[in-house]
């Protein structure tokens, strides 16, 4: 396929320079550099080459892919972000390795409606409208972004008014619902969202190879009740990755009701005895005990895992709760597959998002593919591997659709992962501010639309 775009005219750099096809290209060749550390390829690496046939006048780029994308129409090659080639392209050539070192990182110049102010490390970043944006400036003169870690700090800034908008905020729905009973100052929202919160078994475990003993982890879980007594009903249960607002996602896939008696039928088969202290044995008389790694300091998350320890204490499974830091869990345990049986985590899809980097096998992460694979529980699955490569190529929507539904049954029958619920936005504005519009989707923050927000007077 081959993809013409034309960049509109009048875009500039925070430093006064146009944007032009040549930074398209820049950053195309830059991102698929092996020698740059922490970048997906997944789409890069589709695409041939990005040209700009006219260097005299660089307001045409032609993107040329190596086989069919379905979404090659909504970003050039799959990148947002477009970096200033004036700014970067000699530092690049001198080392790529070296580039993500560079003080660009510290005190970025972008192209977007807000110009980078001031970054103080741990504690605020501030950001100004640009005066010459071209659609034009924003209505809001300055953004000040503030690092809260503790949910409880938060809450309460958001009820005090020291905080106008809050979104990632780790707030659970109680916290939720205390700001609106303590304030009517803010107004609250529950967005919908394609956020798939889900325990992921790594299938290199012994015990977990057998799939009827994931099969029993799931039907030992109540999810209904911990639905009802950690999120209020505010959430909904899942049973495969694709939410409802999601056009694939499965209406009929296999299902795991609460079912202990049956859980224990199935660990029976598995070979597994009851000890003397009620916790099972294996067939080499090992006591059964298995770990679950979550973050730490997210409450909700917290009561979610002691739940699920009693409820599989309750058919004979010793489960220990093991809690890191959500960068070290997500950035590393998760990323390099250190969980030794299970781990709670949380992924954010998007409406184009096919799931071959969560589930694919090419995209187990290792050594062989630099650690950029997302299928983070082993999962090999032959028919899996083929509806997947199918629909990343499938340009007709229903026949996607299609494909990804069989997928969703294929996995809710393997079940590499247990899908827990669906995870709706919690985010929180001032009243007196207008234009706040929470989408729920991956790329899209709360302030995606921060150009077009006012106060009220």
């Amino acid at each position: 396929m081959e993809v013409s775009w034309a960049i509109r005219r009048g875009f500039t750099w925070h430093d006064g320079l146009p944007v032009t096809g040549l930074d398209f290209r820049f950053t195309f060749g830059m991102l698929r550099n092996p020698r740059i550390p922490g970048i997906s390829r997944l789409v890069l690496n589709k695409v041939d080459n990005v040209l700009v046939p006219n260097l005299q006048d660089p307001y045409t780029i032609i993107v040329q892919w190596k086989e069919r994308y379905p979404f090659a129409g909504s970003l050039p090659f799959g990148e947002q972000i477009i970096l200033p080639r004036h700014l970067l392209e000699r530092a690049y050539l001198r080392d790529p390795a070296r580039l993500p070192l560079h003080q660009y990182w510290r005190a970025p110049i972008a192209n977007g409606p807000f110009q980078f102010i001031e970054w103080v490390p741990g504690s605020h970043l501030t950001v100004e409208a640009y005066p010459a944006y071209q659609p034009g400036r924003a209505r809001i003169q300055r953004l000040i972004f503030r690092f809260i870690l503790d949910s409880t700090v938060l809450q309460a800034a958001v009820m005090s008014g020291g905080v106008d908008v809050s979104e990632i905020n780790n707030f659970g729905v109680e916290q939720m619902f205390e700001i609106e009973r303590r304030t009517h100052e803010v107004d609250t929202f529950y967005t919908p969202s394609l956020r798939w919160e889900r325990i992921g078994f790594n299938l290199d475990a012994e015990w977990l190879r057998d799939r009827r003993v994931r099969w029993a982890i799931a039907m030992a879980i109540d999810r209904e009740a911990i639905v009802q007594a950690v999120y209020g009903g505010r959430y909904f249960v899942a049973h495969t990755w694709l939410a409802p607002r999601h056009p694939a996602s499965a209406p009929r896939v296999r299902a795991y009701p609460y079912d202990p008696a049956r859980a224990s039928a199935l660990l029976t088969e598995a070979g597994f005895t009851a000890g003397s202290d009620g916790i099972l044995r294996d067939q080499d008389g090992r006591r059964v005990e298995m770990t679950l790694m979550t973050t730490a300091g997210f409450s909700a998350r917290e009561q979610v895992a002691q739940i699920v320890q009693m409820q599989l204490r309750g058919v004979g499974i010793d489960l220990r709760i093991d809690l890191r830091p959500a960068s070290v869990l997500i950035g590393t345990i998760v990323r390099r597959r250190q969980f030794p049986y299970m781990a709670l985590w949380s992924t954010l899809f998007s409406p184009e998002s096919m799931g071959y980097e969560g589930f694919h096998s090419s995209q187990i992460p290792g050594d062989a593919n630099g650690w950029e694979g997302f299928n983070s529980m082993g999962w090999r699955n032959v028919e899996n591997d083929r509806l997947l490569e199918a629909a990343a190529e499938e340009l007709n929507e229903q026949q996607r659709i299609r494909l990804l539904r069989r997928q969703q049954e294929v996995l809710a029958e393997d079940l590499p992962a247990l899908s827990l619920y669906f995870v709706p936005a919690l985010t929180t504005a001032r009243k007196a501010l207008r234009g706040v519009r929470p989408t729920g989707l991956f790329g899209s923050f709360i302030t995606w639309n921060a150009f077009e927000w006012f106060w009220q007077e």
